[in-house]
């Protein structure tokens, strides 16, 4: 709009305001810009923007104008991030946000949906078909709405404790991991997870606003108490940022440690006695050694492995999906968004929210791979299951011929 604008920003922190300098070519762009902010200080009552110093000066006139400014569109961040102002940076930021990110979550949803269905097809027998069902569901929802990310936490630390318990105590396993016990904490999750943001539901409504960055009014979500609104998100902050995040992190980093450690330990013993028995038995024959060593060890090392590389894997996919959003918060916190590099920050949370998508996206993998029902299941829904099957009727049927 303003072609002959020629500017020359310069940010300051001041007591927690920023001081724009804006260098005007012609008076006539300088009086266009002061109609504009004066205009937009009409309605600053109504807008909840923090506001900053403006000063305006026209190159044909030594005045220097200041005022104040509710626009936080004309403030842009200095400092080492220009690659984010040129032209690739641009492209790299809107393609990483607005086509890489949407076509991720899609997939995302199709494989949760299709995992939803193969465990309902299974049947929720016991209390880990019910956690992978629910951590399945809210792995769906976590696309769309940023409250189940806190359920999808919880869901994950559960499973991590689950798998945990059935390898330190596996004798009293069962009593505390009950089927029913499972569905009442899935929904004591879910249950506190509405709870916890039923004061930001409440203390938010619909009403008409100035949007700065069009300058148009428009329905916009606006607060009934601003006081509340402050308390309510400095508790957020700490409970989204810190609390649930490291907490979720150690607990699952702890289980994962505490389960493969005993796992190899009675993987070990179980071996120890397997070799016992065989040495003991030997006066029976060598093929009755032979089939001794095989039948009890192998497929105890192959079950083993089995269940530590599956909750590993979904145990470390939820990790590494997670831990660069801890560390960017942590960063944050310190540094106030990271200062002046503003975009510098957005483009690493976008980036974090494909981690996160792109880790959700492997557990239908996961399963496949190591979980036999599932894998079962699936290729039966598919058509897969039963192609082969008719196929190998067809070749006994020939060859019977």
């Amino acid at each position: 709009m303003y072609l002959t604008l020629i500017c020359s920003i310069v940010i300051s922190t001041e007591q927690s305001s920023h001081a724009l300098e804006i260098q005007s070519a012609t008076p006539t762009t300088y009086i266009k810009i002061d109609q504009y902010v004066s205009e937009a200080n009409q309605a600053s009552d109504d807008l909840d923007v923090p506001k900053a110093n403006l000063k305006v000066s026209s190159t044909n006139s030594s005045e220097t104008t200041n005022f104040r400014s509710t626009s936080p569109t004309l403030i842009q961040a200095s400092g080492s991030v220009q690659f984010f102002n040129t032209l690739p940076g641009k492209w790299l930021y809107w393609s990483t946000n607005y086509m890489v990110g949407p076509a991720i979550i899609t997939i995302c949803i199709l494989f949760n949906i299709i995992n939803i269905v193969v465990f309902l097809a299974v049947g929720l027998r016991d209390g880990a078909s019910v956690i992978f069902l629910g951590l399945s569901i809210s792995d769906m929802l976590y696309c769309s709405f940023s409250l189940i990310n806190r359920i999808l936490r919880s869901l994950a630390s559960i499973l991590g404790v689950q798998k945990c318990a059935c390898v330190a105590i596996p004798l009293t396993f069962r009593k505390f991991f009950t089927f029913r016990k499972s569905v009442w904490t899935i929904i004591l999750i879910y249950v506190c997870t509405l709870l916890y943001y039923l004061p930001h539901m409440t203390n938010t409504y619909l009403g008409i606003r100035l949007d700065p960055q069009f300058n148009r009014t428009r329905l916009m979500v606006r607060s009934i108490n601003f006081e509340l609104a402050g308390v309510l998100f400095e508790v957020s902050k700490a409970v989204n940022r810190i609390f649930i995040p490291f907490v979720a992190e150690v607990i699952l980093i702890v289980c994962v440690t505490i389960m493969t450690y005993k796992l190899r330990q009675s993987a070990t013993i179980r071996h120890s006695m397997t070799s016992t028995a065989i040495q003991v038995d030997k006066s029976v024959g060598e093929e009755k050694e032979e089939n001794t060593d095989i039948a009890p060890g192998s497929k105890l090392n192959i079950r083993e492995l089995k269940v530590i590389q599956s909750v590993n894997m979904i145990c470390v996919l939820f990790i590494i999906g997670t831990a660069p959003r801890c560390i960017i918060e942590g960063c944050d916190l310190a540094l106030k968004e990271f200062g002046d590099h503003v975009t510098l920050y957005y483009f690493l949370s976008g980036m974090q929210d494909l981690f996160v998508a792109l880790s959700i996206a492997a557990n239908i993998i996961v399963y496949y791979r190591y979980n036999t029902k599932h894998r079962v299941t699936f290729r039966t829904l598919c058509f897969v299951q039963n192609e082969a099957v008719e196929g190998k009727r067809r070749v006994d049927y020939r060859s019977y011929n």
